[in-house]
């Protein structure tokens, strides 16, 4: 068991609560941070001996008033969270009830086109500085993300052992949820990959195993935000994107783009999406279906689908006519 790092009168539950996150698949870090925000809080609030209370939850919460949504939300479900645990060994301690949390308004996802795609692609392939990787690196990240939904997190952390041309496999190690998973490999994007990594080779660039598949002039793999932002710069580039300070499409939206471009596939195929699901989830490197479901947003086309398949299997169909303008079940 780790040193203690908490000081309050809760200080071993709130570092077995820690201990017990981690070994589920949280990344510690975050956890422990907001942890240890709480338990210097507590350390003015609780005494020894005493429960966490109702009237010690909401000055936790006005403490926090200043911050954004998102990052109060995260603080306040970690202090409801603890406040379960707690209540296994308290009784008396105070249950939040979910109602009691902010809501997150989550940006609507932007679903690429396929003609809004190969835009960016020929953007990212014209640019600088000539004769560099880095035209090729960008446009192969992009392609990659479109074609797999993976996180950018996810590909920067690629090395070149974890690409399997041969067999279309990329092996995606510990990322979110401390948990590891193959993702196959459509043949074009396996090739596309391999075209990649033979222009690497042409750059000399290090090629033992170890190395990042996504290399940074530094020698090491590009950084997610530095991805991020010659990303915003094409789509603004290309008209996809107004100017700095407004919303627009993002990067991860590639991933929302694959989950409903498979989704849309499999309505069309007549597939059981019911089955489907939990590959798909599997696939994304989700735990749960309700990791999946945000990413499952109607379309156009989805709907257009849907709404086939749902009148082939029950619409009623229309009745004949007999010469006369009578229907066949009016005598």
């Amino acid at each position: 068991m780790a040193t203690c790092a908490f000081r309050s009168p809760v200080a071993s539950r709130l570092q077995d609560f820690w201990e017990m996150r981690v070994a589920l698949g949280r990344k510690g870090d975050s956890d422990h941070k907001i942890l240890t925000g709480l338990d210097r809080f507590l350390m003015g609030e609780l005494k020894p001996g005493c429960q966490i209370t109702a009237e010690i939850a909401d000055r936790w919460f006005k403490s926090m008033e200043h911050l954004s949504t998102g990052t109060r939300l995260n603080r306040m479900s970690i202090l409801r969270l603890f406040c379960m645990y707690l209540s296994h060994f308290d009784p008396r301690t105070c249950v939040i009830h979910q109602s009691f949390l902010p809501r997150r308004n989550r940006p609507a996802p932007y679903i690429y086109s396929q003609q809004e795609v190969c835009l960016i692609l020929d953007a990212a392939r014209k640019i600088g500085p000539d004769g560099s990787l880095r035209p090729f690196l960008i446009s192969t990240v992009i392609g990659l993300l479109y074609s797999t939904g993976l996180r950018i997190g996810e590909a920067m952390k690629l090395t070149l052992a974890d690409v399997d041309i041969q067999g279309e496999l990329l092996t995606i190690r510990e990322t979110k949820f401390m948990k590891s998973r193959y993702v196959p490999l459509s043949p074009s994007t396996a090739q596309h990959l391999a075209d990649f990594l033979h222009q690497r080779e042409v750059a000399k660039v290090p090629t033992i195993p170890t190395a990042p598949v996504f290399i940074s002039p530094s020698g090491r793999a590009y950084r997610p935000g530095r991805i991020c932002s010659i990303f915003l710069e094409i789509i603004r580039n290309v008209g996809l994107r107004g100017p700095k300070g407004e919303r627009g499409p993002r990067i991860h939206d590639f991933r929302h783009t694959f989950a409903v471009s498979r989704l849309a596939q499999w309505y069309q195929q007549g597939e059981n999406i019911n089955a489907k699901l939990p590959l798909l989830a599997t696939y994304l490197g989700h735990t749960a279906l309700s990791g999946t479901e945000i990413y499952l947003h109607a379309t156009a086309e989805l709907l257009e689908k849907t709404s086939t398949r749902f009148k082939n299997h029950f619409a009623i169909p229309f009745l004949k006519r007999r010469k006369g303008g009578h229907n066949a079940e009016e005598h």
